[in-house]
């Protein structure tokens, strides 16, 4: 899986921002800037899009719970999905219309590959602590 682009919607200190991250060879994104640029917030949405935006999060300072967002573009070999993440308890992946995305949390399945939340942030989610 790659993450063509994350949209921090309604999310943390952000409104309406994009990453773009293009394929490349060797496809690979390192995310750096000053302390407080957003590094962490970034990380932590990923895994919220991912697998959902547990029900405490701390990115909710600037956006209630209710009107949370996230977006992305995942891509695998020819696979592309393009969705939204809300806050919520059922239904929060939604599709580019703003409806539930009928599999739920089955149409990540391909993405993922079994991969729990712990597991991805153990290996995919470097930071000083980890």
């Amino acid at each position: 899986m790659r993450i063509g682009r994350l949209d921090l919607i309604r999310y943390g200190r952000f409104t309406d921002a994009s990453l773009e991250l293009p394929p490349g060879q060797p496809d690979i994104h390192l995310v750096v800037g000053p302390n407080e640029a957003g590094k962490s917030t970034m990380m932590e949405a990923i895994g919220d899009f991912l697998f959902g935006i547990p029900g405490r999060s701390r990115q909710d300072f600037r956006h209630k719970y209710e009107n949370m967002r996230l977006g992305a573009i995942l891509e695998t070999g020819k696979q592309r999905f393009e969705a939204q993440r809300r806050k919520g308890r059922s239904k929060t992946l939604l599709g580019p219309g703003g409806t539930a995305v009928e599999a739920g949390e089955h149409a990540l399945a391909p993405y993922l590959a079994n991969a729990s939340r712990a597991f991805f942030e153990r290996m995919f989610s470097l930071d000083h602590e980890r």
